[in-house]
């Protein structure tokens, strides 16, 4: 007799947990990058914006922007031929890797800007192509950061005000795009209170949230034997 095998509903990265997970870590770079180094990490529209209206004024500000930008740029593009190369859903962990030890080693040295920003853009971006696709349940959302996502998340709601389309269907998307983008408000509210609070070790609430998403990711593809289907 065959023995079933309980499937996911959905897969590990698209999980709620998960959308919690990736939205923590993009608050929590862009306000310790902004608050040490006056340049976003995560979020690079911003962080283009912030380099258009600050140009001029400060040169070591207007070279971390341009080097996180570059830099990001490189870790994203590096992360894609990595993908291509995936032989199993492990693929991942290893692609959130990098940023991990990059945070975890932060506090130890000295805070020279024009080293750390370039090592924590470019392990964010190859972080940002490892899941990109993610979903939140069904609802594509942009991670680690609340670009779109805001706006997602108002028109969900304000339809289900208005009692407009299925009224289930509508308040899942919202409480789904309300995760995402609590969580980044969350993880850049804790983690300027604790820069004031700690220095430098606030960064480490990147690093813890990020051993929680490579046990959470592993020990799912692991339980449920996705190892060759969710490449």
């Amino acid at each position: 007799m065959a023995i079933k095998t309980k499937k996911l509903a959905v897969m590990p990265q698209n999980t709620r947990i998960m959308a919690v997970f990736l939205g923590s870590v993009g608050g929590c770079l862009d306000v310790f990058s902004h608050m040490r180094f006056g340049t976003l990490i995560a979020t690079q529209t911003g962080n283009i914006l912030l380099l258009i209206a600050d140009w001029g004024d400060s040169l070591p500000r207007t070279v971390a922007s341009i080097l996180s930008l570059i830099f990001f740029t490189i870790g994203f593009l590096l992360a894609i031929l990595f993908k291509e190369r995936a032989k199993n859903a492990y693929w991942r962990t290893f692609g959130v890797l990098p940023l991990a030890l990059v945070t975890f080693l932060y506090p130890f040295f000295p805070s020279q800007e024009f080293i750390w920003v370039p090592l924590l853009a470019a392990s964010t971006g190859a972080m940002m192509l490892t899941f990109t696709g993610t979903k939140v349940q069904d609802h594509a959302y942009v991670i680690m950061m609340t670009s779109g996502n805001y706006r997602k998340m108002v028109t969900a709601w304000f339809n289900l005000l208005r009692g407009k389309g299925n009224h289930r269907q509508t308040k899942r998307r919202a409480l789904n795009y309300s995760i995402v983008v609590g969580s980044f408000v969350a993880g850049a509210v804790i983690t300027g209170i604790l820069t004031h609070l700690v220095g430098d070790y606030a960064i480490w609430c990147v690093t813890l949230v990020l051993l929680a998403i490579m046990v959470v990711y592993t020990t799912l593809i692991k339980a449920y034997h996705l190892e060759d289907s969710n490449i």
